[in-house]
């Protein structure tokens, strides 16, 4: 009985030669001095296109926050922190005497459901480009 070898291991197939070359066949880059300059007034264009408040920009602000710890915007820490908070500035409201203290608390948790309620349109924008 005749043992077949794979085609790889076949006498006829492998490599004819090897060649080693230093030119490239493609262009290579100019030297800096061979380059256009720039021209000013299209950088100052080009850094206030990359500036602007479009609504991409915004969501994507949203979507990373600058935070020291990234593991509190998870949904699984960010919420129970965020009603914690919320729970907490409830009571410190009903025990404040001072109208003015009680005033920066109600401007605190509003901020604080503004917040979440940002916090929750990013997640739903991000889920949404996940589903595509």
């Amino acid at each position: 009985m005749m043992q077949l070898l794979p085609e790889a291991f076949q006498p006829r197939i492998g490599l004819a030669s090897i060649e080693l070359a230093d030119e490239s066949p493609h262009a290579l880059l100019p030297d800096d001095s061979h380059l256009q300059p720039i021209n000013a007034a299209v950088e100052r264009q080009l850094e206030v296109m990359l500036q602007a408040e479009t609504f991409e920009k915004v969501m994507l602000d949203a979507l990373r926050p600058k935070v020291q710890d990234q593991s509190v915007l998870h949904p699984s820490v960010f919420h129970p922190m965020r009603e914690e908070v919320a729970v907490k500035l409830r009571e410190e409201i009903h025990t404040q005497h001072d109208i003015s203290v009680v005033q920066e608390l109600r401007a605190a948790m509003a901020l604080l459901d503004h917040l979440g309620a940002v916090h929750d349109l990013g997640e739903q924008y991000r889920y949404a480009l996940l589903r595509g």
